[in-house]
């Protein structure tokens, strides 16, 4: 490979010798060079060397062939060997396909029933792993490795003498020495490059098979790196992210890619396509060259050893080498090792390094990269705003704190306070019309000076003003955007009229609120129950209709204690009450009253066995009843929708879609709600996905589909009714 002078070039380049080393493989094919085909880092690749072969990594981070697979292997098991072993039985995999021997290992069980299935077809080799790393596991894997090589001599008719495996170990020591400087470049902060570019220059490093020429084309990357870093070629501050776990390659290495799409990069990968293979060398002086391989290769930090106390000593290395500010852990599905060893990969990232982790469940399908993205987003802006010193806002969670506490009749001290504890914002509202100041945080007229930087927001018809203090590192937008939602959150209770009467508020309205029953004796009862109650309730009627009218009831104290005293009430009865929220004309009341009733049926329909229903809580079917009583059918009809109803198995993929957006594209909790195997779920999402791409849809998207929808099952309900 000739080094270009552009680094993006020689990245892409790299990136693309796999696919160029399809071709390859056949020319050394031709020339009688065998070639020797592996899955796994275990495997000492200078024996295949010292015997004059290809030592090539088989395909197996791929989708494509997992169909064809799951024909035969069980759908739970993981991506990696289905990936593999679909390759494989398809004959897909040039490399395989070219392959005079496979040599396989003991990793996983998986990969074990793997090879016997695959023995069918090619010749296979397999190397039995010991269960630890002990001495004594230590002196089993050394007769593993020459009885693996006495079995490539008489497979190839050829006598490994010690200079042939010497220098076969001697230039696997220079090709993984170059690889580890060149990975070493991204302890350089801030990074010189994204770590996707050095993922490609390692793997398509595998697949260059003139290795006496590796060491000087990765040391001249390097050299091209470091120089251009000197000249200030270099990333912005970006979250310096350790990816570890399973192995990452092909489909599976969208995680990567989303990490630095969404503003991190990859300083390390500590996997079997990491720095996890390049850390420690073999041992060229030691007398035994046989137990200096076996001691170098068992060494490798797999969570299926036990215990795997190298892994972590390892990662605790690159933690503090690599500047590293947060941990990825990537779990296929299936490897039951690296998803059980993760709690204590947790526990070592957070309690001892003291940086945040993330695992992310994930298989080699793209149904989940709009969850593994947002999820990563979410992680990686956490860590920017621990490193910077400033906090981001939730500004719709703003939104919901405000509208939440007007809908409880909460008072505006209640909720600038909610929003001082969430947000750490002081905060000051003033009102001249009522000669009030409500102050949360601290006192500003105190605290002010010019220094200070301060927001003031007017209320309407110049009665007065909202102001805020941004603290250090906080974002003026953002602030000004929380006082925007202040103003009119103060507007909007003064226009419905909901705040509780305060000291200096005189009303001569009262508050009115309905209770009603399926019962007519339990009204009458609860009636009694609740004039027994007449310490905070002045005056009630009953109706000869199972309701109950309550008068001069003030605020959300007395209401919460209405609310009490009939779900106390209510153990051990088998009615159903309603309990609606206060209203302030007496004109309404017949009005109101409907509303509840009607209210009261859709809260029966939805939670038949509830026996106290809060009319709040039905807000949304309320909604949607509104809704569909003012728009036709064609009014929301989606063509996205009418493709998946098409659909051979329609029924399922509507249900699957509608419980997909539900639950915020979460495919545990879409499964659970379905009852349904994760694994029956995804290839469900993958077609929705090849239909409507729904991944790739944003919120307000997705928010259109699932609110078509329930207008839809709203619409079909009523029509039973």
């Amino acid at each position: 490979m000739k080094l270009v002078q552009n680094l993006p070039e020689i990245f892409e380049e790299f990136g693309e010798q796999r696919r160029k080393a399809f071709l390859d493989v056949k020319e050394y094919k031709d020339k009688g060079i065998p070639v020797i085909g592996m899955y796994c880092a275990y495997f000492p690749t200078e024996l295949a060397m010292a015997v004059g072969a290809i030592p090539v990594g088989l395909c197996s981070f791929s989708n494509e062939t997992v169909p064809a697979a799951e024909r035969e292997l069980p759908k739970s098991m993981c991506p990696l060997v289905k990936s593999s072993y679909g390759f494989a039985k398809e004959d897909k995999c040039p490399f395989f396909h070219f392959a005079d021997l496979v040599i396989g290992e003991t990793t996983c069980d998986g990969k074990k029933k793997m090879y016997e299935l695959m023995a069918e077809f090619k010749p296979v080799h397999v190397m039995e792993l010991p269960n630890s790393q002990s001495e004594k596991g230590l002196k089993f894997w050394k007769q593993e490795v020459i009885e693996t090589k006495e079995f490539l001599e008489e497979f190839f008719h050829i006598v490994i003498t010690e200079k042939m495996i010497r220098d076969a170990v001697h230039l696997n020591n220079e090709i993984r020495t170059s690889l580890k400087q060149l990975c070493e470049v991204m302890k350089l902060d801030p990074a010189p490059i994204l770590g996707e570019e050095i993922q490609k220059m390692v793997t398509g490093s595998k697949y260059r098979f003139d290795f006496h020429t590796t060491p000087d084309v990765v040391n001249s990357v390097t050299a091209k790196i470091l120089e251009e870093y000197q000249q200030g070629k270099k990333l912005d501050y970006r979250p310096r992210i350790l990816v570890t776990g399973c192995p990452v390659g092909g489909d599976s290495m969208k995680v990567i890619h989303e990490i630095e799409n969404n503003g991190g990069v990859v300083v390390a990968v500590e996997n079997c396509s990491g720095v996890r293979t390049l850390s420690r060398m073999v041992d060229e002086e030691q007398k035994d060259i046989y137990e200096a391989i076996a001691r170098k290769y068992l060494s490798t930090g797999c969570s299926i050893m036990t215990p795997n106390d190298n892994r972590i000593e390892l990662l605790g290395e690159i933690i503090d080498e690599y500047h590293v500010d947060g941990v990825v852990e990537v779990i296929l599905t299936g490897c039951h090792s690296t998803g059980a060893e993760s709690i204590y990969i947790r526990k070592f990232v957070n309690e001892e390094k003291k940086i945040p982790y993330i695992a992310i469940d994930t298989d080699y399908s793209s149904a989940d990269i709009g969850r593994i993205s947002t999820r990563l987003a979410a992680f990686l802006e956490m860590i920017q705003c621990e490193k910077t010193g400033e906090k981001k806002l939730d500004i719709n969670y703003c939104y919901k704190v405000v509208l939440s506490g007007i809908t409880k009749g909460n008072s505006m001290e209640n909720i600038l306070e909610e929003l001082w504890e969430y947000a750490g914002i002081p905060l000051c509202l003033e009102d001249k019309e009522l000669d009030r100041k409500i102050q949360v945080g601290m006192h500003l007229e105190e605290q002010y000076s010019e220094e200070i930087k301060m927001i003031e927001k007017p209320l309407p018809e110049n009665r007065g003003k909202v102001k805020a203090i941004i603290p250090q590192g906080r974002k003026r937008t953002e602030i000004s955007e929380l006082c925007d939602i202040i103003v009119k959150s103060y507007q909007m209770k003064k226009n419905t009229a909901l705040e509780v009467k305060e000291e200096n508020i005189k009303t001569e309205c009262p508050d009115y609120l309905w209770i009603l029953s399926d019962n007519q004796k339990e009204t009458e009862s609860l009636y009694k129950e609740l004039v027994s109650k007449r310490d905070f309730l002045l005056n009630m009627q009953i109706g000869d209709d199972q309701s109950i009218l309550l008068s001069n009831l003030r605020g959300k104290e007395h209401r919460n204690q209405l609310i009490a005293i009939c779900k106390e009430y209510m153990k051990n009865k088998e009615g159903k009450l309603l309990i609606g929220n206060g209203f302030h004309e007496d004109g309404k009341k017949e009005k109101n009253k409907q509303l509840q009733q009607y209210v009261f049926k859709l809260a029966f329909k939805k939670n038949p066995k509830e026996k106290v229903y809060l009319i709040e809580n039905y807000y949304h079917e309320l909604a949607l009843n509104f809704i569909s009583e003012n728009i036709t059918e064609d009014d929301f009809s989606l063509e996205e929708l009418e493709c998946i109803r098409k659909e051979e198995k329609g029924k399922d993929l509507y249900d699957t879609l509608y419980w997909y957006l539900r639950m915020k594209r979460n495919v545990a909790q879409t499964a659970a709600r379905l009852k349904i195997h994760r694994n029956t779920l995804l290839p469900r999402i993958a077609r929705i996905n090849e239909l409507i791409n729904i991944d790739e849809k944003d919120g307000m998207e997705c928010e259109k589909l699932l609110l078509v929808m329930e207008m839809k099952m709203f619409k079909e309900e009523s029509k039973t009714d």
